[in-house]
């Protein structure tokens, strides 16, 4: 079948609707793009043994002999252990550990980590234990396949919880061993090479748990090019119309451009030659996910994305870079606000370069990146460096960076009390942008974007946290809680002794902080926990303005048992370890408070011409006065349920049951408060959460209720019920949440009239 027509009809039904404004063009192509998905390598086709041989031969090129041994030595054990399996692709499983192994092989991994590749599988798929493993093979090897391998066979209360104990499994044992996570992303790598063979509802979820968490651990250990190889593989299985269309519009805008770009080219290449700068100039295609996360964030079209063509300038020496840059302004105009020195302040994962855009020839704008051959070898190969080249100064500053990391996640593993909180902890640490600040004795901190002075605080050291009290920033007093920016110099004026505010869980980004500040709630004992959760809802009250003295008893028993709790006492308990957000238990507490119209004896109907009839909002969309709406009589009950016109089930029960269904109008008269649920998607759930509640009660609305449906490393998914007057009420709601910065998207919420199968979680090959 041609990819074009697989691309059709995989097709998320939501990108049809939206792809045209994602990527200003007037028409989808149906283009052939036979390289975009890679269905079964060539390995594949192969003898296994065969393939063993070949691994072998290339572990030869850089391995001692023995080391080569007890390589085949694990293919046979492999092999063994997988006899009788095969992939979706009908190709025996023992090819997929080799494949692992031939990456491994390429990063000039050593013997134990290759072993382990072959491995991997082996605990996790057959019936031989670790202790088994580890008489023949050593402990560390079984140490290592232990570590990639996935929890399961034991139970969890929910897919999420499987999925953070795994990953949580996973990183503690990396933090002990880096070559953990190096197996891993290589057995993810040819998953995804391999992965047109496994089944479309599975496709996505692996593809985006892909993007979600081994992409960006892979852009943190500085691989970029299989970060690069993992983006771009994911997103073509998630949204493969987008993709395609995509790849096209960058393919004939570099055509269209191409006597620009060589004219560019040659350029450089002379003027860096006639200024006796020794450096090689080579064209430089970005990852299609980066140009398209851009578009998407940012609300631009393809023509309105800068940094599409790009050019690498890889040159002798550091002082070189600097001197091409030099070169590179001589001949265009830089564009303001476009330079970067990656150079002086090295990002997190030991990337360096020189960044700069340009207006060029007829007004393309052009990027260039410019940087030695030594740090090329790190922006591509990142950890694996130490093994690659095998030069200690290489990779050095990239080693002492990644193993201050890895401590720092036992660090948060030793204070986090879940693996779910340890996953929510460490979200931000693994996916950030960077700022950097300095200390007062000059020495640089880079923390994530948004970090605040409790952050750096904590980076610093856990009791200068805890006691923190204030601070300077830039020489001036400023809150604690204030966000930082690139180039200021921070100063912690410390207390006498540990106090942290419970509230700078809303302001902390990094999970250190957070882990910190949560272990200090739980330290305290029943007492403490509850009298500081009383003071929190105070204090969320205050300063939200919403009148928590007129709860009653019947308000606290109302939300206690709503939430699972006993009394209001165990409720206050969770508040104040941190468990419960005051914000959110506040705006329960006092939604009743905030119905609207007198209470009058004599029972008022929502819609005119009831006749008699008993009436039901419907759950499904929620209608509020404004709402154009339809009513479904039920004869059974003598009951009418009141949908939005625009509810499915309206549109369906219209044409099956015509008799029954009937458009209808509000009573004017009818006074009282609705609740209405609306899907929100934001970034930043710490922040964005408070944020959310505060908007919502300038309104003079109340939260009453809150289900998060999805929580990635990138996005968060909450379904959110508000108490509303009527439809201008709910919109005005509805704006003062858009107008949030992190908030992404927010809608009213619409059930579909079927109900939706749930996906699978299998393990992939």
């Amino acid at each position: 079948m041609p990819v074009a027509t697989q691309v059709k009809k995989t097709i998320n039904p939501l990108e049809q609707k939206d792809i045209k404004q994602v990527l200003g063009v007037e028409e989808l192509s149906e283009a052939e793009d036979e390289d975009r998905k890679k269905s079964i390598e060539e390995l594949e086709k192969v003898n296994p043994v065969a393939s063993a041989n070949l691994l072998a031969e290339r572990c030869r090129q850089y391995l001692s002999s023995s080391d080569v041994n007890k390589i085949r030595e694990a293919f046979r054990y492999a092999d063994q252990a997988h006899l009788g399996q095969f992939r979706n692709s009908g190709a025996p499983y023992i090819t997929h550990p080799i494949a692992v192994a031939e990456i491994l092989a390429s990063w000039h991994l050593d013997a134990q980590a290759i072993e382990a590749g072959l491995m991997h599988d082996v605990l996790e798929d057959t019936g031989i234990s670790k202790i088994e493993m580890s008489e023949i093979f050593g402990v560390k090897v079984a140490d290592l396949v232990d570590g990639v391998s996935k929890l399961d066979k034991l139970k969890f209360s929910s897919n999420e919880e499987a999925q953070a104990e795994s990953f949580h499994k996973m990183l503690l044992a990396m933090s002990r061993d880096v070559r953990v996570i190096l197996i891993k992303l290589a057995d993810r790598l040819h998953n995804m090479r391999t992965l047109g063979a496994v089944k479309p509802h599975k496709k996505f979820r692996i593809a985006k748990e892909t993007m979600d968490i081994y992409a960006p651990i892979a852009s943190r250990l500085g691989l970029y090019s299989v970060y690069r190889e993992l983006a771009d593989m994911s997103f073509s299985f998630m949204y493969p119309l987008r993709y395609a269309v995509l790849k096209k519009k960058v393919a004939d805008a570099r055509q269209r451009k191409k006597v620009t770009l060589d004219r560019i080219y040659h350029e450089v290449t002379d003027a860096l030659a006639s200024s006796k700068v020794r450096g090689t100039v080579e064209g430089k295609s970005k990852a299609l996910w980066r140009i398209y996360t851009k578009m998407k964030e940012r609300r631009l079209h393809f023509s309105d994305v800068l940094d599409v063509h790009s050019f690498r300038i890889l040159v002798a020496t550091k002082d070189d870079c600097y001197r091409a840059l030099g070169v590179i302004h001589s001949l265009y105009k830089p564009v303001p606000g476009r330079f970067k020195d990656f150079v002086a302040i090295p990002k997190a994962n030991g990337y360096q370069s020189l960044h700069t855009s340009v207006v060029g020839p007829g007004g393309l704008i052009v990027e260039f990146q410019i940087r030695t051959e030594e740090m090329h070898h790190i922006c591509e190969d990142g950890i694996t460096a130490h093994w690659l080249y095998q030069d200690k100064n290489t990779s050095e500053q990239l080693q002492r960076s990644t193993q201050d990391w890895l401590k720092s996640l036992l660090e948060i593993q030793r204070q986090s009390g879940t693996s779910l909180e340890f996953m929510e902890n460490i979200k931000v640490d693994i996916f950030p942008d960077r700022v950097y600040v300095f200390s007062p004795q000059g020495k640089i901190f880079q923390l994530p974007k948004g970090a605040t002075p409790i952050d750096f605080a904590y980076q610093i050291h856990s009791d200068l946290g805890n006691c923190a009290v204030g601070c300077e920033i830039n020489g001036e007093s400023a809150l604690l809680t204030r966000e930082l920016k690139n180039g200021e110099m921070v100063k912690i004026i410390k207390g006498d002794k540990p106090a942290p505010n419970p509230q700078w869980l809303a302001s902390a980004r990094t999970g250190r902080a957070r882990a910190e500040i949560r272990q200090f709630m739980r330290s305290l004992s029943e007492e403490g926990s509850i009298q500081l959760g009383e003071e929190l809802l105070n204090q969320a009250a205050k300063n939200q303005h919403l009148p928590l003295s007129r709860c009653t008893e019947d308000d606290w028993e109302r939300v206690c048992k709503s939430n699972g709790y006993p009394d209001k006492r165990a409720l206050l308990h969770e508040i104040g370890n941190g468990d419960k957000d005051a914000s959110l238990m506040l705006h329960q507490l006092i939604s009743q408070t905030t119905k609207n119209g007198p209470e009058t004896d004599k029972p008022i109907d929502p819609v005119n011409n009831l006749n008699g009839a008993k009436w039901h909002l419907a759950p499904c969309c929620t209608p509020v006065p404004n709402d154009p709406i339809f009513g479904h009589y039920i004869a059974a009950t003598n009951t009418l349920h009141i949908h939005r016109n625009d509810c499915t089930h309206v549109q369906r029960g219209s044409r099956v049951d015509p008799e029954n269904w009937r458009e209808i109008s509000w009573n004017p008269d009818f006074k009282r408060g609705f609740n209405s649920r609306l899907d929100l998607e934001f970034t930043d759930p710490q922040s964005t959460l408070e944020s959310i509640t505060r908007a919502i009660a300038k309104q003079n609305s109340s939260v009453v209720g809150f289900v998060m449906t999805s929580n990635t490393p990138v996005i968060t998914k909450v379904e959110l019920t508000v108490r509303v007057n009527d439809g201008k009420h709910l919109q005005k709601i509805i704006n003062a949440i858009r107008a949030i910065d992190t908030v992404r998207i927010v809608s009213r919420h619409l059930e579909s009239d079927h109900t939706m199968k749930p996906v699978d979680v299998e393990e992939d090959d």
